[in-house]
């Protein structure tokens, strides 16, 4: 849902594009006017994208702001100040319908139109068309009712005001929705752009209205600027900026109930625009068309400064898009820095507060001065209550977020209603500044319920979503702390909740930013983590930075043989909860992620839950690169169960288990894993292999919804790359089977190949998609690289393992592994 845009001067980007830099154009040739400003922003800018998207967007803001209060200071001088008063009214009540009608589809179009591809332009098409129906038939239901509900707007029944009003209304329902179209395609630039052409336009049209002495000369001019921004910003939109982004379009995974979070933000943001819009028509209606004028210039500043928090937060819900484990870290240092620059200009505005109302008249400061204090003073408890709004719509936990913006519009609304009589437009300053210190100060006492914990809505079944609350209900014994061993039982009948050691395996400081990355997801974690392991993998420089870097995480050397087995047995090892995770360092963990992982354990028969792992491509995926070879960069693949189901093993970015089966079975074997420079793997397979063989009635958990966003960098998206990982794949599952049964280690492999592939060989050649002849040549290179390296294990001597090797299968002690840590790992399910 779009937000009021600086009370009608036009509207900010929704997000900034950090990657719109580009490379420097050779000597000597002639850069575009936007290149030019992307490399001035560049340089100016800092390059943390949370603060630098923030600071675009706010800087947005204030330039919208400022031609807009030219606008409006221009049509104070050249109209009366009841059709200024009047007009304002109309003009607010166009954005409340327009946000009405367009549905938020905005929001959709920014959710959605990075993943469309080729259907872009009909998505975009169809979101205008819908969006300008509903706002027209919303605006035509208006004008019928205004006699009843707004006899002050009277002026608008006639024939051309009436047309123009209806036109203005559908106009911007769709140029809110341009921002969303522009943003999706990384055009965050032409937002300004068009806002500044809007802005240009409206002013030469008002000057042109009060020349010919019109009435409707401010609505009139709205709606020309309207007709002119949309044109150009349309023809850049769908003539250069879509073409590029079907052109480079990158992989994006579409978000679980996306219509349903859609619905919910939409009927929430409605109760926030309406308290934005309705006192205006109060105003108007209880105080006459002069006071709706002091009232209306005064909320214009007033509002600017809500629109700078509101944009900055915007930052950070992108940011939090991008990299959810680090929403904790983002959101404190986001109030922080609006605190600062907001706290600067609340005690700017308030203290002079009469002489900007002097530009509009001397009357605007007398009676509007002590309004534009209070509006300034209340924007400092909304920095508070609209970050919050923003983490729970970052965490999808919207009935908060709608709760809250119900409340406020209850309680603006209601007390400007009471407090008109008695104290005039003031008694709306009033209004405000009560509803966000009382909304404020709960969300100051209990920030940390609503700031560390967050869940999202994505429900998997109702015996799951029960003991996901239980665990969220759990939340004080659950994080009790290292040395929990027992789980914590929530209440008559219920099940304890198991306690959970992660373990996350590192190697090099070239990884820094992913480990910190990862230990940021956990401490985001809904159902807290009792404990964290972070074991260094033989790099001293790496363990002392961590052991100084991460508070409360216990950091270990691998005390065993350089190797990711041997890292996670150190981690198995220093466990000392009832369920131990494994979690890449280059991967980060869902909100939701231990709550969803500890559900599943309610079950008794359930010894190892394993979740989803969603590739993050640094750059892009090839557009060869088959969905159902995934597995190559350690993620899941098109062929896993889409709901949850058992397995016969997990893949090792995101699984975990009872730490009891884990130290029975032995932990994982040293002989698997890494050998020299061949990327070799399996051995979460052949633990697996052996939890299963000791208990035949155990259960290993596929858990969709408990998933974790992997790193796939550059390196791993070539051929050679592909190549080298299908043929040491071959290697260890050739290892595997020589271990055990081959035809319990192959049994997920053969239908893989009997059904997965061949459907995906013939999706390849049929869809009629970019790449697809290579796709198919990748589908059967592949499965002919994989069966070759399998051939080549099977009758190649195998080295004599050592004892230590041998004891890893059956010794209760963890054994210690070959290899390096952070390989891609797991294989096939």
């Amino acid at each position: 849902m779009t937000e009021l845009r600086a009370a009608f001067h036009g509207r900010s980007p929704l997000v900034a594009d950090p990657t719109a830099e580009g490379d420097p154009p050779p000597p000597g040739a002639r850069r575009s006017l936007g290149a030019a400003v992307r490399s001035g922003v560049t340089a100016v800018f800092p390059r943390d994208p949370l603060l630098r998207n923030g600071h675009l967007l706010a800087i947005s803001s204030l330039v919208s702001a400022a031609l807009g209060s030219i606008f409006w200071l221009l049509a104070t001088h050249w109209y009366d100040d009841a059709v200024v008063g009047v007009s304002y009214s109309a003009l607010s009540m166009t954005l409340l319908l327009a946000s009405i009608g367009q549905l938020n589809l905005s929001d959709f179009l920014v959710r959605f139109v990075p993943s469309a591809g080729h259907h872009t332009r009909r998505l975009i098409l169809l979101c205008y068309a819908v969006s300008a129906v509903v706002s027209a038939l919303v605006a035509m239901a208006f004008l019928l009712l205004v006699p009843a509900v707004a006899p002050g707007l009277g002026f608008l029944l006639t024939p051309v005001t009436a047309a123009c009003f209806v036109a203005a209304t559908a106009g911007y329902a769709v140029f809110v929705m341009q921002d969303g179209a522009l943003t999706a395609v990384r055009r965050p630039g032409w937002v300004v752009g068009e806002n500044v052409i809007f802005a240009c336009v409206k002013i030469g049209l008002l000057g042109m209205g009060a020349a010919l002495a019109l009435f409707s000369g401010i609505l009139l001019s709205w709606v020309g600027a309207l007709a002119v921004s949309l044109v150009v910003a349309n023809f850049v939109l769908l003539r250069r900026a879509v073409p590029e982004h079907v052109r480079v379009s990158k992989e994006a995974e579409r978000p679980d109930r996306a219509l349903r979070y859609a619905a919910a933000d939409y009927f929430g943001s409605l109760f926030r625009m309406a308290a934005y819009t309705v006192p205006p028509l109060m105003v108007l209606n209880n105080l006459g068309a002069d006071q709706s004028a002091y009232f209306s210039l005064a909320w214009i500043v007033g509002y600017t400064l809500y629109l700078v928090a509101r944009n900055l937060g915007s930052s950070l819900v992108v940011e939090a898009v991008r990299s959810p484990e680090r929403l904790v870290e983002h959101t404190l240092r986001m109030l922080r820095h609006t605190g600062l620059l907001l706290g600067a200009g609340i005690v700017f505005v308030a203290a002079l507060a009469p002489q900007i109302l002097q530009f509009f008249g001397p009357e605007y400061a007398e009676h509007g001065s002590t309004l534009l204090r209070l509006l300034a003073l209340s924007a400092l408890p909304n920095i508070l209550v609209s970050m919050a709004i923003d983490v729970w719509r970052a965490r999808r936990r919207l009935r908060w977020a709608v709760g809250v913006q119900i409340v406020m519009c209850v309680m603006v609304l209601g007390l400007t209603k009471v407090l008109l009589p008695t104290l005039g437009i003031t008694g709306a300053g009033v209004a405000w500044l009560v509803t966000m210190c009382l909304l404020a100060a709960p969300l100051l006492i209990w920030r940390s319920r609503w700031l560390t914990t967050g869940s999202q809505e994505v429900p998997v079944n109702t015996e799951t979503e029960k003991a996901a609350d239980t665990s969220t209900a759990a939340e004080t014994g659950a994080g009790a702390g290292p040395g929990t061993a027992t789980g914590t039982d929530t209440g008559p009948g219920s099940r304890p909740v198991p306690t959970l050691t992660v373990v996350v395996c590192a190697y090099t400081l070239d990884r820094w930013d992913d480990v910190r990355a990862a230990i940021g997801s956990l401490r985001a974690q809904r159902s807290p983590v009792t404990e964290t392991v972070l074991v260094v993998d033989h790099c001293r420089e790496l363990y002392e930075r961590s052991r100084t870097a991460f508070p409360g995480v216990r950091v270990l050397e691998n005390s065993e043989r350089q190797g990711l087995s041997g890292a996670r047995n150190t981690g198995v090892a220093a466990a000392r909860c009832e369920v131990v995770a494994f979690l890449d360092d280059d991967a980060a963990a869902d909100p939701d992620w231990s709550a969803r992982l500890l559900a599943r354990y309610a079950d008794r028969a359930v010894v190892g839950v394993g979740g989803l792992v969603r590739p993050w491509w640094v750059t892009r995926r090839p557009v060869w690169f088959p969905r159902e070879f995934d597995w190559v960069v350690g993620c899941s693949y098109r062929g896993l169960p889409e709901q949850p189901a058992p397995v016969r093993n997990f893949i090792g970015a995101n699984m975990s288990f009872r730490l009891s089966e884990v130290i029975a079975a032995g932990g994982f074997r040293n002989d698997l894993g890494r050998v020299g420079k061949r990327p070799l793997g399996c051995e979460e397979t052949e633990l697996c292999l052996r939890i299963a063989a000791r208990s035949p009635d155990a259960v290993l958990l596929h858990e969709p919804a408990a998933a974790v966003r992997h790193r796939v960098p550059a390196a791993r998206t070539t051929w050679a790359y592909f190549v080298a990982r299908c043929y040491a794949e071959g290697l260890s599952k050739a290892h595997v089977a020589r271990l055990g049964s081959t035809r319990t280690a192959l049994s997920s492999e053969r239908a893989y190949v009997r059904s997965t592939v061949p459907r995906a060989f013939v999706r390849a050649l049929t869809s009629g998609r970019p790449g697809g002849l290579r796709t198919a040549s990748a589908l059967v290179g592949g499965v002919g690289v994989t069966v070759a390296g399998y051939v080549v294990g099977r009758v190649r001597r195998p080295a004599p393992a050592s004892g230590a090797d041998r004891s890893a299968a059956g010794a209760p002690a963890a054994a210690p592994a070959a290899g390096r840590a952070g390989g891609a790992g797991g294989g096939l399910s």
